[in-house]
């Protein structure tokens, strides 16, 4: 049932009933009731959830044209919606990646050349714990036959931190959060599709593609690993993957200072499958498969 506006005159002013989305069963989930005006206006809207409803370590977003800092069309900073100042920069005008209002989905994203495209994110000296999750909306745009990183923060000498690493030499996609043993089971990957790939670490580290479990890994260590060399977001630079830049377009980005229960996970899946236009790829029984997480 879609509702659109309606409108009633009660004396000096009117009254007004607004549900811009959609509703279950005939109700109206999550209306909030504001007066506007003063002249008797009242507004009911279905708002939806977004993460900054939880706390996030990091969060980047280029549908936010906000946070976004153009050096003529290329990105010279992506600025974190967190509230921790963990922003994204990259000072030299060649290697910034390209702004584009129609990446992914025909909504904005960075797109990365793959050659010596990155950004440098500031303040990451303690998102050095395996209990963190991460979420990734991203695209390849080639198959090329070597491993790409979309984002690393972590080690150059152990290849430890948290990484989203697509490896063309066997068109698998592995992802990790801590040591490089903790890395799940990889899963196949189509190099024009975009999904959503999510993390969630601790004992037992679960990777999903699309809101399906894909892999699982045991944690090698629950100590606390060194981001000595920093985090990128383009490139594997911070974790010993020298040269292996990626080539794709990266929408957002969240990073969780915690475990993400089901409920958390499956929040911020919906989240992004609604804004991204992705929800063909949820699986069936995905409770926001159909409509986006209410407030």
């Amino acid at each position: 049932m879609v509702l659109g506006m309606r409108r009633w005159r009660l004396n000096s002013g009117y009254c007004g009933i607004t549900d811009q989305r959609r509703t279950q069963a005939g109700t109206i989930p999550a209306l909030k009731h504001y007066m506007e005006r003063g002249l008797g206006e009242f507004v009911f809207a279905e708002e939806e959830w977004t993460p900054a409803q939880i706390t996030t370590a990091l969060w980047l977003d280029a549908d936010d044209a906000s946070t976004i800092t153009l050096n003529g069309s290329n990105v010279s900073a992506w600025n974190d919606k967190s509230g921790n100042g963990r922003n994204a920069t990259q000072a030299t005008a060649a290697n910034q990646p390209a702004y584009t209002t129609a990446g992914l989905n025909n909504k904005p994203a960075l797109d990365f050349d793959g050659a010596d495209d990155d950004l440098v994110l500031s303040s990451v000296s303690d998102l050095n714990s395996v209990s963190q999750s991460w979420f990734i909306v991203t695209k390849r745009d080639n198959a090329n036959g070597r491993t790409e990183i979309s984002f690393g923060i972590g080690n150059q000498q152990e290849s430890n931190g948290l990484a989203d690493i697509p490896r063309w030499t066997d068109n698998k996609m592995y992802s990790q959060i801590g040591y490089v043993a903790n890395r799940p089971a990889p899963v196949s990957v189509i190099s024009d599709a975009p999904y959503i790939n999510c993390v969630t670490g601790g004992a037992v580290q679960l990777s999903y593609t699309n809101g399906t479990l894909i892999g699982t890994g045991t944690t090698q260590s629950l100590s606390n690993f060194s981001v000595l060399d920093g985090g990128y977001v383009g490139s594997g630079r911070a974790m010993s993957f020298f040269g292996r830049y990626f080539d794709g377009k990266i929408s957002e980005l969240i990073i969780v200072p915690s475990v993400a229960t089901t409920q958390d996970r499956q929040l911020i899946e919906g989240y992004l499958a609604h804004k991204w236009g992705l929800t063909a790829n949820l699986p069936a029984d995905h409770p926001y498969k159909t409509l986006p997480p209410p407030a």
